[in-house]
């Protein structure tokens, strides 16, 4: 007969979790205890500010550069080769300063042409005057010719009259003398007139050809000025700002050679966050370090566009600028807002933001101890920032990186 064998007690399942869980526990236990425990730390370690209490100029500060308030864009007169470049981009210039020559054969040619079709006109125009006036002299011969034959009929008239009366000339050749003296008065007065059209269609024909003579001139000065393009010059006073172009590039017309910032007049554009221009406005007082001077300025303009976050702030620098100024200096800026009355400020905790609420170690009355306090921030100001709630006047906090302490230590300042 087989014996049923009986299998041997299962041990508990729950036994193994069990361990773990209270493994947790206590691991928990021991790191609250550590985080709960004080932290020692020396004063000398810490930046320790004051809470302040008065009246605070409100300033709100960026960093920008200069300006020119006045630019010229030189581009290219014509299609050409950039030839020489003589001067570089940083570069102080004059009105006089030649920039860069550009060559263009193609303009040399029809210069020249120009110049010659020009010639070949006035040397007809001069043809067409001698002809003229020779033209007009034997006209006026023929015009003195017939006066000269009036005068001889009208005498002939004259004697032939008181023959004729006497029978002594027959009234015949009378009548035939008076005939040719009247077909001569006609002729006269037909000549006189052909004389006068004749003068007036010379100068007409000398007016076409005279306008003619203008285009052409005009024509040749618009090459000329063309040629004299290629060689490029500053305009203004100023610094070379730019110069997209390199040497034996081909441009084309209107093309971009090189941009002229004035260092007459020059303004500061800042650049600020946009929760601050919210705060700017047309007319309030800046001031402008250069890093050699500080300069008063107004403002005048505030971009409507944000980019990146910013807003872009022009500045009119109302001092003298120093000699060293120059488009594209960097500089720093502050602009006068107002001044907050009676306020109650500290200043900026590492990693606080403006309007907003957070904690802060407080150091108590001991001035050994330090713990965390809710407190409600305002505006940044310069380097200080606004208390609305939290502190009072005079009391002390850590504004010092404090992120590596958890919200449960208490500081121990040692000296």
């Amino acid at each position: 007969m087989d014996i049923k064998k009986t299998s041997p007690v299962k041990k508990r399942s729950w036994l193994k979790p069990a361990v773990l869980i209270v493994s947790a526990l206590v691991f928990s236990a021991w790191q609250f205890t550590q985080a709960s425990s004080d932290v020692s730390v020396a004063r000398n370690e810490l930046r320790l500010a004051a809470v302040q209490q008065s009246d605070l100029p409100f300033t709100i500060s960026g960093f920008g550069k200069l300006i020119s308030k006045h630019k010229r864009l030189l581009t290219a007169p014509t299609k050409a080769t950039v030839e020489e470049i003589l001067v570089l981009p940083g570069t102080q210039v004059t009105p006089v300063t030649i920039i860069m020559k550009l060559s263009n054969p193609d303009l040399l040619l029809q210069v020249n042409n120009a110049q010659m079709e020009l010639a070949r006109h006035h040397a007809s125009l001069r043809e067409l005057i001698i002809n003229q006036k020779s033209d007009y002299l034997a006209h006026q011969a023929i015009l003195v010719q017939i006066k000269s034959n009036l005068a001889a009929a009208e005498l002939k008239v004259e004697a032939q009259a008181s023959l004729a009366k006497k029978g002594i000339v027959s009234s015949i050749d009378f009548k035939r003398s008076k005939l040719a003296a009247t077909q001569l008065a006609e002729q006269l007065t037909i000549e006189q007139q052909r004389l006068a059209h004749l003068k007036n269609a010379h100068q007409e024909k000398i007016a076409v050809q005279g306008q003619f003579a203008k285009q052409l001139d005009a024509n040749l000065a618009l090459k000329q000025s063309l040629q004299a393009g290629l060689v490029i010059h500053a305009d203004i006073e100023g610094v070379l700002q730019s110069m997209p172009v390199t040497l034996g590039q081909s441009v084309t017309a209107g093309e971009q050679l090189a941009l002229i910032a004035s260092n007459k007049t020059m303004i500061a554009q800042l650049k600020i966050p946009q929760q601050d221009a919210q705060d700017i406005a047309i007319g309030h007082q800046a001031e402008i370090n250069t890093r050699t001077a500080l300069v008063r300025g107004v403002v005048n303009r505030i971009d409507p566009v944000i980019t990146n976050g910013s807003v872009l702030i022009d500045i009119d620098i109302t001092d003298a600028l120093p000699v060293n100024a120059r488009p594209e200096l960097k500089v720093e800026g502050k602009i006068e807002i107002g001044v907050l009355n009676n306020a109650l400020y500290v200043k900026h905790p590492v990693g606080v933001k403006a309007n907003s609420t957070a904690q802060v170690f407080t150091l108590l009355a001991d001035q050994q101890t330090a713990t965390l306090r809710t407190m409600k921030f305002g505006r940044v100001i310069g380097n200080n920032i606004e208390l609305l709630s939290g502190a009072s006047e005079d009391e002390q906090f850590i504004v010092s990186d404090t992120s590596s302490w958890s919200p449960n230590h208490t500081l121990t300042i040692t000296d």
